[in-house]
């Protein structure tokens, strides 16, 4: 062959042609798809060169057994498949929430792109006018307004703008979606992970002091609930554990405790499910305070379901409503409104109590990891970061400890 003779192609590199009707570049060649076959698959270029370039890359992918995808779904089309097939192992009120922000959100934002064609730019675009839209836009509530369809009352925007958790827990969700793309070789890679939010800032949790807790449990002393209260305030539980706590689930004769059920509103009604995490299994002791008041309130409750008669629903459950049903949880927070408002602690949380649980373990010299396997924490650093209050009693004792050995 001479010098100056044009190299044949080999086999499997591909080729690249000019289209006669528009004079774009096409670059072609037989690659590796998802069904296992080889297929002849195409990519655009505005010249030679940027043809030849995604020919390689396209090659490249299809000898290091990257697959091209066999559809081209749009997203309209991916974001709910996605929720049918792989949501469902999330638990119930997860799910409420996934299909809410692809509903409202990535649907009408993203459902026109081709999810292999979707970029970082176009994601950082949709969420650039996420964070523009008030909440009665983005959640679709202007179109409640009337037939003129204006933002908000009176055409005027309420220009309460999402919060930077609200713009995570979207971006969190189109993450997921496309990650799933990637493991069913849809797509080569994660576009969301490219794109950066701003993470929101936790505020450090409040505890109450000794004095406060001990006149919370006096003032709703005498009532149904107040072995409820106690609970709480001993072992931290969530609201939803609270409500979903069952008698199966306790060991009155060891004084153990093992959690496993929390209650949460689901689609309008109440269920029960499974518990926040991993770290929130595990056998747990009860305090003498909380046995001795859940053995009393065992014998109450006894009574209460004899004196219902066939009103009573039994559910097992340790704190349900009146009737044994499961709790209705706002009934629970008006409850606990009219608790501290006659205890005179306004502004305190029901959550308060779990963080004054923590907080006292810490002060008391608890090793933090032994603190994070009775408040159920998945990481220590949530406890020490998150829920940990500073007592500023105990830093003025840190400081003068400086003083005097500097003095």
């Amino acid at each position: 062959m001479a010098d100056n003779a044009k190299p044949r192609r080999r086999n499997g590199e591909g080729s690249v042609y000019q289209r006669k009707s528009d004079g774009r570049w096409v670059g072609a060649a037989y690659v590796l798809t998802t069904s296992g076959v080889r297929r002849r698959k195409v990519v655009y270029g505005d010249s030679w060169e940027e043809a030849h370039e995604q020919l390689v890359q396209l090659v490249a992918n299809s000898h290091k057994g990257i697959p091209v995808p066999d559809r081209s779904w749009p997203m309209r089309d991916y974001l709910p498949y996605w929720l049918q097939v792989h949501a469902r192992e999330l638990r119930a009120k997860t799910m409420e929430g996934y299909e809410s922000v692809v509903r409202l959100h990535l649907m009408p934002g993203l459902g026109s792109k081709r999810l292999d064609k979707l970029s970082a730019h176009d994601i950082r675009a949709f969420l650039a006018a996420f964070r523009e839209k008030c909440q009665c836009c983005a959640a679709g509530l202007d179109k409640r307004r009337g037939p003129d369809k204006q933002c908000c009352s009176r055409g005027k925007c309420c220009r309460r703008m999402p919060s930077v958790r609200q713009v995570q827990f979207v971006h969190a969700v189109l993450r997921n979606a496309l990650a799933h793309a990637v493991r069913d070789e849809l797509v080569p890679r994660n576009v969301a992970m490219l794109v950066k939010v701003k993470a929101p800032r936790y505020k450090v949790g409040r505890g109450l002091s000794v004095d406060q807790v001990r006149t919370l449990l006096k003032t709703v002393e005498g009532h149904r609930l107040y072995p409820l209260y106690v609970v709480a305030a001993t072992m931290g539980l969530r609201r939803g554990e609270l409500l979903g706590l069952r008698w199966a689930d306790l060991d009155l004769n060891r004084g153990t405790w093992l959690p496993d059920k929390t209650a949460q509103r689901v689609a309008g009604g109440l269920v029960l499910q499974d518990t926040k995490t991993e770290g929130s299994d595990g056998l747990l002791p009860l305090p003498e305070l909380t046995w001795l008041t859940l053995l009393d309130h065992q014998q109450r409750q006894q009574a209460e379901r004899e004196r219902m008669g066939e009103r009573w629903q039994d559910h097992d459950l340790v704190f349900p409503s009146e009737v044994g049903t499961p709790m209705e949880p706002r009934n629970l927070n008006r409850h606990f409104e009219g608790v501290r408002a006659r205890a005179g602690l306004p502004g305190v949380r029901l959550h308060d109590l779990r963080h004054t649980m923590v907080t006292l373990l810490l002060e008391l010299g608890v090793p933090p990891h032994l603190v994070q396997a009775i408040a159920r924490h998945a990481d220590v650093d949530i406890t020490l970061k998150i829920y940990a209050h500073t007592n500023l009693d105990a830093m003025r004792e840190g400081m003068k400890r400086l003083d005097d050995r500097l003095d």
